[in-house]
């Protein structure tokens, strides 16, 4: 015969143990009341949005390398690095250790605006500690890009005196070619400032003129070329390391990283959440009195059905 629970049944076995049911709820419920009120701290929020744009300002042949540095989702990364928060809060004293948990990032999909958000158990410190984050991630991100524009500096100091010595190297041949000729100085002093001059040539460099046959002519043809082809490089060089320095001197992230709503301070906590809490509670009280009622009541008919 199958046995079969009625309504009444389950009616009975909870009326029977509504006092169970009562004190278990009432007891998570103050248990959690007092978790709530006087146990955990309370947790204050501050919030602000930053835009973080590559495109405010004409950087030049800096303009790569800043758009790879200052995008949303680079500085989302670098605001959330525990190293770097952590020198922010020693540079002001701050002995505590930074807890990611209680910051948060989120990107606005589509734009270049960051929402940024810091919990702290002091609506003041939230505030001070969610603008000094922003300060540090500015700053970071600025050494970063110096960095990069150091090593770039360094790149083209190199090029531009290696370049430099090549083509003394190719004007010494030069010279030298026109000096065993016994050509006119005037070919030297052409290749020098890289136009026509117009000068009183000898009779002897007359005559060795005449002589220079197709080969040798050709020789200082090319090595001409060459020496104009290395001195434009070098000028391109020359032109790119200092347009580097200048920026390199002049470079602040302040037009690339902009503060729209300042951090805000918190006027009331955001945890916890007393009501919430309270009210969980007494979910988990019904459900555990319930349970224990019924575990009750199917142990006693389980008794006597031995």
């Amino acid at each position: 015969m199958e046995e079969t629970i009625e309504l009444r049944e389950l009616i009975e076995t909870v009326w029977k143990g509504k006092w169970i049911i009562a004190g278990l709820t009432a007891l998570f419920m103050f248990a959690a009341a007092i978790l709530s009120w006087f146990v955990l701290p309370e947790q204050y929020e501050s919030k602000a949005t930053v835009q973080v744009a590559s495109e405010v300002q004409d950087t030049g042949i800096m303009s790569s390398y800043v758009a790879a540095e200052f995008t949303p989702i680079v500085f989302s990364q670098r605001f959330k690095n525990e190293v770097h928060m952590n020198e922010a809060l020693q540079e002001v004293g701050v002995a505590k250790k930074f807890n990611p948990k209680n910051l948060s990032t989120s990107i606005q999909v589509g734009t270049d605006l960051v929402d940024l958000s810091y919990k702290s158990t002091s609506a003041k410190v939230a505030n001070e500690h969610l603008t000094l984050f922003i300060d540090k991630t500015k700053e970071r991100m600025n050494t970063s890009v110096k960095s990069t524009l150091n090593e770039l500096e360094k790149t083209y100091t190199s090029e531009s005196s290696q370049l430099s010595a090549e083509i003394e190297t190719l004007i010494e041949q030069y010279n030298n070619v026109v000096v065993f000729n016994k050509l006119p100085e005037i070919l030297i002093m052409q290749t020098l400032v890289n136009s026509q001059i117009i000068l009183t040539v000898s009779d002897d460099q007359l005559t060795a003129l005449a002589k220079v046959n197709g080969a040798l002519h050709n020789e200082l043809m090319q090595m001409k070329a060459q020496i104009t082809s290395k001195s434009a490089e070098y000028q391109r060089v020359l032109d790119k390391y200092q347009s580097v320095k200048t920026g390199l001197d002049s470079f602040r992230p302040d037009p690339f990283i902009r503060t729209i709503i300042e951090p805000t301070i918190p006027e009331k906590p955001v945890a916890p959440n007393k009501v919430l809490n309270v009210a969980i509670a007494m979910i988990i009280g019904l459900m555990a009195g319930l349970g224990f009622i019924f575990f009750r009541q199917y142990w006693k008919n389980s008794a006597s059905t031995k």
